[in-house]
């Protein structure tokens, strides 16, 4: 891991992983109370957009880095060692890649054999024999820069992207269904999520309709797709935004049951099974 890879990892979510606690949040910036020492009230902001601290009470601020080194008292090249040691654990900052913008040109798009991206879903314990049902390659560039990337489909023909350094999205974002002709439904939160609970049940591939959500800012949109099922399985993660979309979902309806204590201890489904300790 690099300078540029360990400032892409959200603030946001490291804080979180850590049981920093956040005192309020919307979708631009967060106030914690500070990791670098004991207050009641919050002095700590994070700009989700910048993904940049500010610590209001000693008047100091930085980046990733900048946080690592100050929480561990190390040098720059101990921090990049700590994260990459955990860097599975921190979700990176959603990237959004408007198509029309100029500059933005798909090369190509194929079946998953990349050997970059399928070691990446090895090292989160996913074969590559289920991604390659659900997922693919795209080669696109934007801004004079080529990338590749797994690409997985939304409704809207969208695609949520993923590589070992990079999170994000293009076209219309969108949750994703997979029908199976069921009157009960599974809920997770990422299609990372989705395939490990695949490859937890192999068995139960066929045995319920799937809904990956791609972000929890759809949930509204969300509960009106889940009226149509008897049971509504939820797998989202253990985060605020995880835990305030699946009681929305409950309130809403009464066939619906939380699974995330499951994997209490952490953050998501993989997370978990990537520690080998997922009990079913």
């Amino acid at each position: 891991m690099n300078c540029n890879n360990a400032n892409n990892i959200s603030i946001y979510n490291l804080l979180l992983e850590m049981g920093v606690k956040c005192k309020k949040h919307n979708s631009s910036q967060a106030w914690f109370l500070s990791p670098f020492r004991k207050e009641t009230i919050a002095s700590f902001k994070v700009s989700k957009q910048l993904n940049k601290w500010y610590d209001h009470g000693e008047g100091i601020g930085g980046n990733t880095i900048d946080l690592i080194t100050r929480l561990n008292n190390c040098s720059v090249k101990e921090a990049l060692s700590i994260l990459n040691e955990r860097s599975f654990s921190f979700h990176q900052p959603e990237i959004s890649i408007n198509e029309d913008k100029p500059g933005f040109e798909v090369l190509k798009k194929q079946n998953l054999q990349n050997k970059a991206l399928i070691t990446y879903l090895e090292s989160r314990k996913i074969s590559y024999a289920n991604a390659r049902i659900y997922c693919f390659e795209l080669y696109y560039k934007s801004n004079g820069k080529s990338y590749f990337a797994i690409a997985f489909n939304n409704n809207s023909g969208g695609m949520e992207l993923r590589n070992k350094y990079f999170k994000g999205c293009t076209g219309s974002k969108d949750f994703t269904t997979i029908s199976n002709g069921s009157s009960s439904v599974k809920v997770f939160e990422g299609f990372i999520d989705f395939l490990t609970y695949l490859e937890m049940h192999p068995k139960e591939m066929n045995s319920s309709d799937y809904l990956i959500c791609n972000s929890t800012a759809l949930i509204r949109k969300i509960l009106l797709e889940l009226k149509h099922y008897s049971t509504i399985d939820l797998y989202l993660d253990n985060d605020v935004s995880g835990k305030k979309a699946s009681s929305l979902i409950v309130q809403y309806y009464s066939q619906a049951t939380l699974k995330n204590d499951l994997y209490a201890e952490y953050k998501d489904v993989n997370e978990k099974w990537m520690k080998n300790v997922y009990r079913r």
